[in-house]
């Protein structure tokens, strides 16, 4: 897994393919839209799904490791937030990839606007007990657990990681072939949490992409 997840790239990254995560920031500057726009080819087209054919149960399939072979490819996983979400969404579309954006519970009030205007068809509303379900549970427990460390350990940490953790996010990485992500550099000395609080250097993620994620 170490290997796949950080393996050095030499140039850009390569273009969409596969099964992939295409989530970040809800906040782009210009050279984050660019760097997203850059990764796919230059054209317009309807996405290959009608109405109706959006794989269904995709989300409990992921979670269960159930995807199977003949999903149609490419196919981008997001969630439909402001920014990086409705970008990807947008030019996968334009690409004729196939779209889902995986929406829990209270989650499509916060959609884009451009994704509510033209892609709400690609939405899979993904219940509340399947995301906090067993399997999702231990999976964000082993990630809270190597990122809040320290003097961040106190009684109410795993209240603030549940306040704060994006828990879809699993289901757009968890059997992608790849994954591209808008994030940023958290300044050291900031808590892991929202950034906004003082902390001791060694104890600040690296990277950020919204919402202690």
């Amino acid at each position: 897994l170490s290997k796949k997840a950080w393996r050095p790239l030499d140039g850009s990254p390569p273009a969409p393919f596969g099964l992939y995560a295409g989530i970040g920031a809800t906040r782009l500057s210009p050279g984050a839209e660019k760097a997203i726009r850059s990764l796919y080819p230059q054209r317009d087209g309807e996405s290959l799904m009608e109405d109706g054919q959006q794989r269904p149960q995709l989300a409990y399939q992921i979670v269960h490791g159930l995807v199977q072979s003949q999903l149609r490819l490419p196919m981008c996983l997001s969630g439909a937030c402001a920014g990086a979400d409705e970008t990807f969404g947008e030019l996968a579309i334009k690409s004729k990839h196939h779209l889902v954006h995986f929406l829990g519970p209270g989650d499509e009030e916060w959609a884009g606007e451009k994704a509510k205007a033209s892609q709400s068809e690609f939405y899979e509303h993904v219940s509340s007990e399947l995301l906090e379900g067993d399997v999702l549970n231990k999976a964000f427990d082993k990630a809270a657990e190597s990122r809040i460390i320290g003097s961040q350990r106190n009684v109410d940490w795993r209240k603030k990681v549940a306040e704060t953790a994006a828990r879809r996010n699993y289901l757009q990485v968890r059997q992608a072939d790849a994954v591209y992500v808008i994030a940023w550099r958290m300044r050291q000395g900031t808590d892991p949490f929202r950034g906004k609080e003082d902390v001791p250097p060694s104890e600040t993620p690296v990277m950020d992409v919204g919402g202690g994620t």
